[in-house]
């Protein structure tokens, strides 16, 4: 930086000077005596310090300067830049056109597989268990025997009851032969043949009493449990074993009120079970009366089990149709919640304007949820619908043409 030292005026000079030039030539000294103060303070100030003041300086000038070329006013403005101006304070939101389709509607149920029947068969009278032919797990048929009791004296009962029947057979037959000559009274004959059919029924239960020693399997399916071993004592009503029919295996859930009035017998049902695998089955009953505890209805699931694969107690996902109707698929995340709670979504409407609709979500899944109740043909807000509200006037952009 130069600094210019002060000129020295000669004393003839100011002589020379009349009263007009006198008060410029104060001012010059004043100015000349001024600019000498703030160059020697200048120089004693250290240059990081007149550096940053020399970028200040430029920076304020540089927007100083811009700020002027920005704003001087333009008398004709194009017509096109105005309506670009106004196009470009509208919010930009994108749209997707949706056009409802026909929809087949699942209700979803949470059920268990059960045994169409079980049964736990018991003694219908004493004896000791003498053998067990079947085991725990085996398929049984219709009469297998699962415990075989002890003989004992039935057998003896039997002979005894025969021996009485021959006996009161023989007293019946003569005294029809009498009755005949006249020999004796119609009185006693009656009595004789009373006591012949009374010798024949106690035969017949000495003989049912002989089959009671052999419990069997009253239907095919499984020995699932064992109650009673060899050498045990069974009075009648005591437990051999229980059995199972697997074949059909039901598939039993509850459902409210409201489900229920959408289930009736033979609809049909897809049911997977906890390890994957899937069967359709069909719906055989539809309970008429609620459980008081849950206030629910249980319904049972009928599914073809022929080689008694599947077992009872397994948790199952049942899917049942419960009809069809037009409807749009959404993801969730175009679902918005209006200021009173309503669930809806926002869309365009044909004059670019934000607008509310309400929907209900009438089944949910994996690739999102099928929705009632837009407009045909709506501009559904795919992008920005959480950013504007009813009534805005937006731009809208195509999403599937970006």
């Amino acid at each position: 930086m130069t600094f210019h030292h002060r000129e020295k005026i000669p004393l003839w000079r100011l002589r020379t000077c009349n009263h007009n030039t006198l008060p410029h030539l104060r001012i010059s000294v004043m100015h000349a005596l001024a600019f000498t103060k703030r160059t020697e303070i200048m120089h004693r100030l250290p240059k990081s310090i007149l550096t940053a003041g020399l970028i200040l300086v430029l920076l304020v000038g540089y927007f100083g300067v811009r700020s002027a070329l920005r704003g001087q006013p333009s008398s004709e403005r194009p017509v096109a830049t105005i309506a670009q101006n106004e196009k470009a304070d509208k919010p930009t939101v994108l749209v997707r056109k949706i056009t409802p389709r026909q929809h087949t509607i699942f209700s979803s149920f949470k059920g268990r597989t059960e045994a169409n029947r079980s049964v736990m068969v018991r003694a219908e009278t004493a004896g000791i268990v003498q053998a067990a032919p079947a085991k725990e797990g085996q398929i049984v048929k219709v009469g297998d025997i699962l415990c075989q009791l002890a003989i004992d004296s039935r057998q003896a009962r039997i002979s005894e009851a025969e021996a009485a029947l021959t006996a009161s057979r023989l007293d019946y037959e003569a005294a029809v032969s009498l009755l005949e000559k006249g020999w004796t009274t119609s009185n006693r004959t009656a009595a004789l043949k009373a006591a012949r059919d009374q010798a024949e029924a106690a035969l017949a239960a000495a003989r049912i009493e002989r089959t009671r020693v052999q419990l069997t399997a009253p239907f095919a399916g499984i020995f699932e449990r064992r109650e009673a071993e060899i050498g045990d004592f069974l009075s009648p009503g005591a437990a051999c074993g229980q059995v199972v029919d697997l074949d059909p295996i039901l598939i039993v859930f509850e459902a409210t009120e409201n489900q229920r009035a959408q289930l009736a017998s033979g609809k049909l049902a897809t049911a997977t079970l906890s390890d994957g695998s899937q069967m359709q089955g069909t719906v055989r009953f539809v309970a008429r009366t609620a459980d008081p505890a849950t206030r629910t209805f249980r319904v049972e699931l009928e599914v073809g089990n022929p080689d008694f694969t599947i077992a009872a107690g397994l948790t199952a996902d049942i899917r049942l149709i419960v009809g069809e109707t037009e409807a749009v698929p959404l993801t969730p995340a175009s679902l918005v919640l209006h200021d009173d709670g309503r669930v809806g979504v926002r869309y365009v409407d044909p004059e670019s304007m934000v607008r509310f609709s309400e929907v209900d979500i009438i089944d949910d899944v994996e690739t999102g949820i099928w929705v009632t109740g837009l407009p045909a043909d709506a501009a559904l807000l795919v992008e920005g619908q959480g950013f504007v509200q009813e009534g805005t006037m937006v731009q809208a952009l195509d999403a599937e043409a970006r």
